[in-house]
Formats: C-alpha cells, sequence, structure tokens
C-alpha cells in the first residue's frame, strides 16, 4: 500500500504537542514538531544572552560613573542606589529565564528522544552527548539525525506521524 505524507505541522500544534507528551519519550516525532518547538529554548537562550550583555554593560557604565562621582556624595549615592536597580532587575530576570529553562527541560529532551526514534535511532544518543571528548561527534550524529527525512515503514518505536496509508 502506497504511504501518504502528512502535511507540516504548524508552530501552534508541535508546541501543543510537545507540552501533551511533556515527558513522553516513547514513540516518534516529525522533523516539523521537533523544530518548531525547539525554537522557544532557543529563544529564551538568545534572550538570556541579550540579558546578560546588558547587564554587562550596564554594570560597566554605572561602575565608571560612580568612580567619577567618588567625591560627590549625593551623586555617588544615586548612581549606587541605580546599580542596585540594575542589579534586582537581572536578578528577577535570571529566576524567571531558569523557570522557564526548567519548564522545557523535560518536553525537550523527550521530543528529541522520539525525534531520533523516528529516524530509527535510540534516544540514549542524547547521554553520550555528555561525555567529553565524544560529545563533540555524537552532537554532529544527533543534529543529522534530527534533519533527516521520517522513516515510511514503521519501525521499533512505533507507526510514522509522517506518513499514512494513502
Amino acid at each position: 500500500m502506497e504511504k501518504k505524507a502528512l502535511p507540516m505541522m504548524s508552530f501552534v500544534e508541535s508546541i501543543a504537542t510537545c507540552f501533551k507528551k511533556y515527558v513522553t519519550f516513547k514513540g516518534r516525532a516529525r522533523r516539523s514538531e521537533y523544530w518548531w518547538f525547539w525554537i522557544i529554548p532557543y529563544l529564551v537562550s538568545a534572550g538570556a544572552g541579550y540579558l546578560f550583555q546588558w547587564k554587562l554593560a550596564q554594570r560597566a557604565l554605572l561602575e565608571s560613573q560612580i568612580v567619577d562621582a567618588l567625591f560627590d556624595e549625593k551623586k555617588h549615592e544615586a548612581l549606587l542606589a541605580q546599580a542596585s536597580s540594575v542589579d534586582s532587575i537581572f536578578t528577577t530576570w535570571i529566576i524567571v529565564i531558569a523557570i522557564l529553562w526548567l519548564v522545557l527541560l523535560l518536553p525537550s529532551l523527550a521530543v528529541l528522544t522520539r525525534r531520533l526514534h523516528d529516524t530509527g535511532h535510540s534516544g540514549w544518543i542524547i547521554v553520550l552527548n555528555f561525555i567529553p571528548v565524544v560529545d563533540f561527534v555524537t552532537l554532529i550524529m544527533t543534529f543529522i539525525y534530527t534533519v533527516m527525512d521520517s522513516k515510511k515503514e514503521t519501525n521499533k518505536f512505533g507507526p510514522s506521524p509522517k506518513y499514512v496509508d494513502a
């Protein structure tokens, strides 16, 4: 029987599916499900990077101003208060980002495992990514497996989520 490919998952479908299967490591995930979902951790990481850069720039600016105002007590105190405010905003955002990362960790690992299953590979490859020396090779292998197309046939991890009988 001929297999027919279903249309690509939308961004919303992907997010809904990944959160519905929050810690489901069994089964298979389509390429679109995996890549749409991974946009979120990428954006969180990018946001954390920009926030960190902003913090460093603000801190450097304030420190130079504090040194310049060392002998002006009022200005010095105002700048110290401003530095404290920058620190509290930064701390709040770091806590928010850490919570987001914790919320996204398990579904990210689950969808990666299911994506590897879809290409016929074990999810245990992920563990190799944490071993020094072999991690670079396994990261490249993992990336290649995630961009591969789904296997049309049923494999040991279940039926294809992309291809259905026509």
